[in-house]
C-alpha cells in the first residue's frame, strides 16, 4: 500500500571517485576540461505527448527544483524516431550535463548514446531500455514482475469467482500489441508463470484443473484492430474466463468488447496495464477488475537525480548506491502498483503478499508526489 511512498525515501548516498565508462569504453570525465553553463542542465526525451509522460515530466521538474539545476523535458508530438534523435543529437553539441532517453527504436539510439559517452555525457535509459548500447543505468518498470504480479492478482480474483476450483477448466486470452517487444513478451511470460504457479501450488487445486490458454493476440498497436481481436475471441469463447490487456489501451478495448458482446461487468475477470483516463473507466463501470499502475513518475524523477550525482560524484559511485547489485547489475526496477475499485490484500499460492490500492488511495499517493490526479484519469 505504500509502495510509491516508500520508494520516495530512497537515499542515494554517494562519495567522490575517480570515475570510468564500463567495459573500459573510454576514459570519462565530467566537464573538467569542457566550458559548461553556469548552471547544470539534464535532459530527459519521452516518446510521445501523452499523460503518461506528463507524469514523467512531473518527476523531472520536481527533481530539478530540489537539486537547482535546469531539467529539461522534451518529447515528439507523436512517436518519431528520426524527430528522438535530432533532439538529442542537438543536446549532445549543446554539451548539457546528462541525458535520460526513453528510445522509440532502441538500435537507432544506440550509436547515439555512445556518441554522448564519448563525448563526456552521461546517459542512461528510462521506460525502455538499450541494452545494445553503452548506456550507464536504465530505470524503469521490470515488465516480467509486472505480469508475475498481475497473474497473482487474476488467480485471486478469480478463485473468488468461484471459477477456479478441484477439477474447473479455465480459459485465459492474452491481447497485445507486440510478439517481439521485449516488455510485451516479458509481461505476458510473468502472467502466465504466474498462474501456472499457482495451479500447482494453490492447496485447494494442486495441479487439478485444465488451463486452456488462447492466444497471445497481436494487434499490432492498433487499437481499432485490439477491439475487433477481442470481439471475436470473446464470440468464439463465450465461457471466458480471464484477459489480460497487456498495453494500455488493450484493457479498454476488451471492456468495449465484453460490453457490446454483452457479458455482464465482472463476469470476466479483465486485468488492465496502466492507470490512465482510458484504464480508469472500465474499473469504474466494473468490466476491469484490477489494473498494473507503472511508477513512470520516478523514472523522471530519479532520472535526473542520478545524472546530476555521476555528474557531481563520478559513475560508479552514484550507481553503487542507487542499483542493487552494481556493477553486474545496471537495471532499477521502478516498481509497480496493483490498483482497483477497493482495497485487497492477499497471499498468493506462491507466498507473496499481495496488495491492491483503491482509487482513492492511489489518487492520494499521487497528490502526495505532487502528480495531477487528472493526468491518470483520476478526477
Amino acid at each position: 500500500m505504500r509502495g510509491i511512498a516508500k520508494t520516495t525515501l530512497i537515499a542515494i548516498i554517494i562519495a567522490v571517485v575517480v570515475i570510468a565508462v564500463a567495459g573500459g569504453y573510454a576514459a570519462y570525465w565530467f566537464y573538467s576540461q569542457q566550458a559548461r553553463p553556469s548552471k547544470l542542465v539534464f535532459v530527459v526525451i519521452g516518446k510521445s505527448v501523452h499523460p503518461y509522460w506528463s507524469v514523467v515530466e512531473a518527476g523531472v521538474k520536481k527533481a530539478g527544483q530540489e537539486l537547482g539545476v535546469d531539467a529539461i523535458f522534451w518529447v515528439p508530438q507523436k512517436e518519431d524516431v528520426q524527430a528522438q534523435l535530432s533532439t538529442m543529437d542537438s543536446y549532445i553539441a549543446q554539451k548539457v550535463a546528462g541525458i535520460a532517453i526513453a528510445p522509440s527504436d532502441p538500435s537507432a539510439a544506440t550509436p547515439y548514446i555512445n556518441k554522448a559517452l564519448q563525448q563526456g555525457i552521461p546517459v542512461i535509459t528510462i521506460d525502455t531500455d538499450a541494452p545494445q548500447s553503452n548506456r550507464l543505468a536504465y530505470l524503469g518498470t521490470g515488465n516480467y514482475k509486472a505480469g508475475w504480479l498481475a497473474g497473482l492478482a487474476a488467480w485471486q480474483l478469480a478463485k473468488e469467482k468461484g471459477y477456479i476450483k478441484p477439477g474447473a477448466t479455465i480459459k485465459i486470452a492474452m491481447l497485445t500489441g507486440s510478439l517481439t517487444a521485449m516488455n510485451s513478451l516479458e509481461r505476458m511470460a510473468g502472467f502466465k508463470d504466474a498462474i501456472m504457479n499457482c495451479s500447482q501450488k494453490d492447496p485447494d487445486i494442486k495441479g487439478n484443473i485444465e488451463i486452456v490458454w488462447l492466444g497471445p493476440y497481436n494487434d499490432q498497436e492498433d487499437p481499432t484492430q485490439a477491439l475487433n481481436l477481442a470481439l471475436s475471441v470473446i464470440q468464439a469463447n463465450p465461457d471466458l474466463t480471464i484477459a489480460f490487456g497487456v498495453y494500455a489501451y488493450d484493457g479498454p478495448a476488451w471492456a468495449k468488447a465484453l460490453q457490446q458482446a454483452g457479458i455482464p461487468p465482472g463476469k470476466v475477470v479483465l486485468v488492465e496495464f496502466d492507470v490512465t483516463s482510458d484504464n480508469v473507466p472500465p474499473l469504474q463501470q466494473g468490466y476491469a477488475l484490477v489494473t498494473v499502475g507503472q511508477r513512470q513518475y520516478f523514472m523522471g524523477y530519479y532520472g535526473v537525480k542520478l545524472l546530476y550525482n555521476m555528474t557531481k560524484y563520478g559513475v560508479d559511485e552514484a550507481l553503487k548506491n542507487f542499483v542493487p547489485g552494481y556493477p553486474n547489475n545496471k537495471i532499477f526496477d521502478t516498481g509497480i502498483d496493483l490498483v482497483g475499485m477497493s482495497h485487497k490484500e492477499f497471499t498468493a499460492p506462491t507466498g507473496e503478499k499481495v496488495t491492491i490500492l483503491s482509487l482513492s488511495e492511489y489518487k492520494q499517493l499521487a497528490q502526495e508526489l505532487g502528480i495531477d490526479p487528472s493526468l491518470l484519469g483520476l478526477s
